[in-house]
């Protein structure tokens, strides 16, 4: 009788108002009472159990946001899981809109965002660096750091050409460098930072041609370069379509790389709640990322055509081959900026500053704006890092 009690005195209080529908779907179902039976009731009542469940949009003023990525680069994948889930809806203040700024590559975003043309704009590691530095066109601040690797295989990743012989060791990869002509995946990315490390490292001397990630591939099928860098997911396409073969990642370096989502100042400062709510909607979608593989690989090859499932599910999910001196994590689902983020990131400016790429050594005060972040982790009761994505062998692709 006492079940009965409450369930009427609950159905009661929600009738009257005096209880929201989440509260009451929670509560129902903590009774015992099934969600087919808790979902007939509300639907007598004009609403469904979905409904009831989501969360009610913070308050705050309502922004109209553009936001910049781009689907070939697996750094800006939460940016594609947000927008196919309108995770932006739950996270940010009610009355808000937003509209999307998809490229193929990453400059136009960090031109859009300088521009004013965009809020918000995922980037990789290295450009989004660099932009920060050139606060006399804007202000822009890295508010989190989303992905991270520790193995250098997501940026740093060598292809040669199918007819380069076969290496036994790293060290002879290296020695057939030496005159070749290398392609690189834009000046000033990510790719360019780990290739003029490796040059410089190794006192190898090569000639490097700076390429469009799709011009990467055709070049190296048709022999005009005789190796290339390329990041995820270009790689795996290339291995998938037999156009070139991987000698090897940075994971013997334990080379450091990554993706960061860079807001314009005026923009944090003007709308600071649907800033921080950005940064949960990201969070939720890294966390759909670890947990759904298959469902996240398909969202971004609606974004990205050309690209198979399986070319996208191996460039995050799947296991390098074991003779190119990989290791088991590809990347990490990072968000904060804990001490091995911010030593990267320190060591990071010193190299840039080291070969001429920007005019500092170290970022320019506030450039790591970390407050949103932390505010948004401890809001969510979460822990950073969110997890790990891990190679899993072939077979384990489901298609």
């Amino acid at each position: 009788m006492r079940n009965f009690d409450e369930l009427d005195e609950m159905i009661g209080e929600y009738e009257k108002g005096k209880m929201d529908r989440r509260t009451f779907l929670s509560k129902a179902v903590l009774m015992g009472l099934t969600l087919s039976s808790v979902n007939a009731f509300l639907l007598s009542s004009g609403t469904s159990a979905k409904e009831a469940s989501a969360q009610t949009p913070p308050a705050g003023r309502p922004a109209d946001i553009t936001v910049g990525f781009f689907p070939s680069w697996v750094g800006g994948w939460s940016g594609a899981v947000i927008r196919n889930r309108e995770l932006w809806k739950k996270h940010l203040p009610a009355g808000s809109k937003v509209d999307w700024d998809v490229h193929v590559v990453g400059a136009p975003v960090a031109n859009n965002l300088m521009a004013g043309k965009l809020q918000i704009g995922y980037l990789g590691d290295t450009p989004g660096m660099i932009a920060t530095t050139k606060r006399d066109i804007a202000d822009l601040r890295i508010v989190e750091f989303n992905m991270f690797s520790n193995t250098g295989q997501i940026c740093a990743c060598l292809l040669v050409r199918n007819d380069a012989p076969p290496f036994k060791t790293l060290d002879e990869a290296l020695q057939w460098l030496v005159g070749k002509k290398i392609g690189v995946s834009g000046k000033g990315s990510c790719g360019d930072r780990f290739v003029s490390g490796l040059l410089k490292r190794h006192n190898i001397k090569a000639e490097v041609q700076y390429l469009d990630p799709t011009i990467v591939k055709t070049a190296l099928q048709s022999k005009k370069i005789d190796a290339a860098q390329s990041f995820q997911p270009h790689v795996a396409q290339i291995m998938n379509e037999g156009l070139g073969r991987l000698a090897f990642t940075g994971a013997r370096w334990n080379w450091q790389e990554g993706n960061v989502i860079l807001m314009r100042k005026d923009f944090i400062d003007a709308y600071p709640d649907a800033a921080k709510g950005w940064i949960k909607a990201d969070i939720e979608a890294l966390q759909f990322m670890l947990k759904y593989p298959y469902e996240t690989v398909k969202i971004v090859a609606k974004e990205l055509p050309g690209y198979s499932t399986r070319d996208l599910w191996m460039s995050l999910y799947g296991q390098y081959p074991k003779n190119v001196d990989s290791m088991e994590t590809n990347a990490i689902a990072q968000v904060g900026f804990d001490e091995p983020v911010m030593r990267y990131i320190s060591e990071a400016f010193q190299f840039l500053h080291s070969i001429g790429v920007i005019k500092i050594d170290k970022p320019l005060p506030g450039a790591v704006y970390p407050d949103l972040v932390n505010a948004a982790i401890r809001e969510m009761g979460v822990k950073i890092p969110l997890g790990t994505f891990k190679g899993l062998p072939p077979a384990a692709f489901k298609g």
